[in-house]
């Protein structure tokens, strides 16, 4: 399915994909670290270094993450910090294999690692003179980052992906951490126009309109055509599929949003908000007893912290004109959310619920 402009405005796929440059592979300067340990003295002999910066995905360094030096047997031989401009710097090395590991603990990035081998080498062959590399580290985001709002634990989706298709998205991920949205949604949009099937970006630009379709329903049904794509292209998605049926529903089109739903609930149903908006999409639907499962295996998969399964719950009880859980249910949602709006009235609600139920035969 081709998604072309003129019928959705919210896309606005006709772009003009631009690039920039990657940094400059000239040697950088600068001692951010610390001094190698005593045990690892002897690699620091040589007149080899190793310089370098680190990057995010969009191409900024990245400051104050560690970088570890490594020998080929894997044992620390010294640690340091990238300075204010990503730069990093071992001096003194002998030649050999190491490796070097980004740990960006604290961060949204996978640990990376990267091999480099230092060679003494000279004009004329001999062997003494020093080799200093320049390596840059690109760091990848975390699949929990670039997955979006509906995300859940599951298998990866493995998929080639053209080089200026991947820098654009891994661009707008950033940009979204950044709270640059208007930067975000045009370099995911130009992704897509490079690559219509590209999965993640179909997946998360669905998913972040899908989230804001409260201030505009337009964003529901972008989303929905968005999301129906990926789901197409990855049918195990737990998250687009979650997303479909989320945007379904609140586009009035309650069915398929259960249908929707209920293939998301079993592809991952660990998910307590997956169950609770398949409870109110049943319940919609008039589905009561289903609704009732669904709402209970939110509550029960969110340890009673989720509020909107005891809301659901009190509306679905007082429709069936059983008072005295609706009553208890507006009480576990008090206290998952004493500071609700409206808690006075919630709270004259309780009481009136005991005392229909009291009266009731």
């Amino acid at each position: 399915m081709t998604i072309k402009k003129s019928t959705f405005p919210l896309l606005g796929l006709a772009f003009v994909a631009v690039i920039a440059p990657p940094p400059s592979n000239g040697a950088a300067r600068g001692t951010p670290g610390a001094s190698a340990p005593a045990s690892a003295a002897p690699a620091f002999q040589g007149r080899n270094g190793i310089t370098g910066m680190v990057f995010n995905e969009a191409g900024r360094p990245v400051a104050e993450v560690y970088v570890e030096l490594l020998s080929d047997l894997d044992t620390t031989v010294s640690q340091v910090r990238t300075n204010a401009s990503g730069r990093f710097e071992f001096r003194g090395l002998s030649e050999g294999r190491y490796n070097l590991r980004v740990r960006a603990f604290g961060t949204d990035y996978l640990p990376q690692v990267q091999e480099v081998i230092l060679a003494n080498v000279s004009a004329t062959g001999g062997g003494t003179g020093g080799e200093v590399k320049q390596v840059d580290i690109y760091l990848r985001l975390r699949p929990e980052v670039t997955s979006g709002p509906f995300y859940a634990p599951g298998t990866v989706f493995a998929q080639d992906v053209p080089d200026e298709a991947k820098k654009l998205f891994e661009k707008g991920v950033s940009a979204l951490r950044e709270k640059k949205e208007a930067e975000a949604f045009e370099s995911l949009k130009r992704a897509l126009e490079l690559f219509p099937n590209y999965y993640e970006a179909l997946d998360r630009l669905g998913g972040e309109y899908a989230v804001r379709g409260g201030q505009d329903r337009r964003y529901f049904e972008a989303a929905r055509v968005l999301l129906t794509k990926a789901v197409e292209v990855n049918p195990k998605s737990f998250s687009s599929t979650f997303g479909l049926g989320f945007s379904q529903y609140n586009l009035g089109l309650t069915k398929e949003a259960v249908e929707t739903l209920q293939r998301a609930v079993g592809l991952y149903g660990k998910s307590p908000s997956a169950h609770l908006w398949l409870g109110i999409a049943q319940r919609r639907e008039g589905q009561a007893a289903q609704a009732e499962a669904s709402l209970k295996r939110a509550d029960a998969l969110s340890n009673g912290k989720e509020p909107d399964a005891h809301w659901q719950l009190a509306n679905l009880y007082n429709e069936q004109k059983r008072y005295a859980e609706a009553a208890a249910e507006l009480e576990k949602f008090l206290k998952a959310r004493p500071d609700a709006r409206d808690a006075d009235k919630i709270k004259q609600m309780i009481v009136q619920l005991k005392q229909k139920a009291g009266a009731t035969p």
